[in-house]
């Protein structure tokens, strides 16, 4: 006679609830990880939604004080110049600025890229003159070991 408790159908269903109650409980604890993590995520955003929000206020006060200066400039030009030439010269003196500001972007730019260029022309010769990494050696074929 057996032990009790030792039937062999017993024993299999006992390890079958241990299996399917560890496969819910692995289960519930990813779905706590993701709810976790999803919940973090959405705090971050909302975190920055509200600073984007406080940045998109900023550049629109900006861009008011920026029109509120021209109509300044343009008025008291006016004073000075026609209506025509006051807008003319101050059309002049933003393209300039703009024509100025464009080139010292654009040399900034070319000489990043030549710097990114360096760097990566310098890393591939380190890459390309370093001494082979020996890998693992195939048997010979027919060799016997």
């Amino acid at each position: 006679m057996g032990a009790p408790g030792g039937d062999a159908s017993s024993g299999a269903g006992r390890m079958g609830d241990a299996a399917a109650r560890l496969g819910r409980d692995a289960a519930e604890l990813a779905r706590d990880e993701v709810r976790a993590m999803r919940d973090d995520l959405l705090a971050g955003v909302r975190r920055f939604g509200a600073g984007g929000a406080l940045f998109a206020g900023a550049g629109l006060c900006g861009v008011l004080a920026l029109w509120s200066a021209h109509q300044t400039v343009l008025r008291g030009l006016e004073a000075v110049l026609p209506r025509a030439r006051a807008a003319a010269a101050l059309t002049g003196v933003y393209g300039s600025c703009a024509a100025l500001l464009a080139l010292a972007g654009r040399n900034r730019v070319k000489a990043a890229a030549a710097v990114t260029a360096d760097a990566l022309e310098k890393q591939a010769d380190d890459l390309g003159s370093g001494p082979p990494t020996p890998g693992p050696q195939a048997p010979e074929p027919g060799a016997e070991e």
